[in-house]
């Protein structure tokens, strides 16, 4: 009597059917495993060493569930990839698939999220495609090409474009310069006094502000100092050294004493210019009244480079240089 076929639905007897059980069974867990385990992590919201202890505890049974229904699977389907055939073997299948899993998973999330699409932020759709990024990882180690090759092309592309969001998110040279000098852009603004010229440009926001010398050496009219603070930051010398400051509205204004002084209130800060007997008050009220918000570039040439707080920075700027 002719021996009967194995029916492909048959995991038990049959190759095709082992590899249907497998991939669709790592494709529900790749789909329910992070909502899972980002559902335990909400524990940590509530605060206390309790709900702290108790979380971790969660997050390790789930994981460990999590991984030991991959060894189960792996175990009843031992034909479809070549690392089925001993224990060891075998877990080293269920740790590349749950930590390549994780990886394509955060991935895809990351990109999605630069994006600004939800795809893996709603439950539907993280269970679809979240388990699909898993089976990716499951595809390439399984036997023969037609399932290697298109996965491990679609895994590149996605690391590929994982690196290119990885890059271009956090903050940016500008912002990280600005961070490492304690400014913010609503601080900086430029003042250019006609026959002047800053010593250095800090913006007045260094200590002891920027100092300004006249452009023709042999002119005699004396030095100005430019000083910018916010004033519901505190006073302290030498700034907010008026007390009508608090007073100042969006218009220069010229305060009299020995020496020529003007300021003016621009977005949250103050701009104070102090000449030396002899400097016209109108020239340092002009020049206040044409002040402009410094431009990115002046920004950049005026900040020192930031150095790289932890390795993560340091890799996503060698990817800005280098790509």
């Amino acid at each position: 009597m002719p021996v009967e076929r194995p029916r492909w639905t048959d995991p038990a007897a049959s190759r095709p059917g082992q590899l249907a059980w497998q991939l669709v069974t790592v494709w529900l867990l790749g789909g329910f495993g992070p909502l899972a385990l980002e559902g335990v992590t909400h524990g940590f919201e509530l605060g206390g060493r309790a709900f702290t202890a108790a979380t971790v505890v969660m997050l390790a049974v789930v994981s460990l569930s999590l991984m030991t229904a991959l060894y189960v699977l792996v175990r009843a389907t031992p034909v479809i990839t070549p690392l089925g055939t001993t224990p060891r073997r075998r877990l080293l299948w269920t740790a590349l698939v749950a930590a390549g899993g994780a990886v394509a998973w955060l991935t895809g999330r990351a990109i999605a999220t630069a994006h600004e699409l939800t795809v893996l932020h709603n439950g539907r759709l993280t269970v679809l495609l979240g388990g699909v990024l898993t089976v990716l990882v499951a595809a390439v180690l399984t036997h023969g090409w037609w399932l290697r090759i298109p996965a491990v092309a679609v895994l590149l592309v996605l690391a590929g474009t994982g690196l290119v969001v990885f890059r271009d998110s956090g903050p940016s040279e500008l912002d990280r310069r600005l961070a490492h000098a304690g400014w913010t852009r609503d601080q900086t603004f430029v003042v250019n006094i006609p026959g002047y010229k800053p010593v250095r440009q800090t913006f007045g926001l260094a200590e002891n502000g920027d100092d300004y010398i006249p452009t023709d050496p042999a002119a005699t009219g004396g030095r100005i100092h430019l000083l910018s603070f916010e004033v519901t930051g505190g006073c302290r010398a030498p700034r907010c050294a008026h007390p009508d400051y608090l007073l100042l509205g969006d218009k220069p204004s010229v305060f009299a004493g020995d020496e020529s002084r003007a300021a003016v209130h621009r977005s949250h800060s103050v701009l104070e210019l102090t000449g030396t007997p002899g400097v016209d008050p109108e020239l340092l009220r002009r020049a206040l009244e044409n002040a402009r918000p410094a431009r990115d570039d002046e920004l950049l040439t005026a900040t020192p480079p930031a150095p790289a707080r932890d390795p993560v920075e340091a890799l996503r700027l060698w990817l800005r240089d280098h790509t």
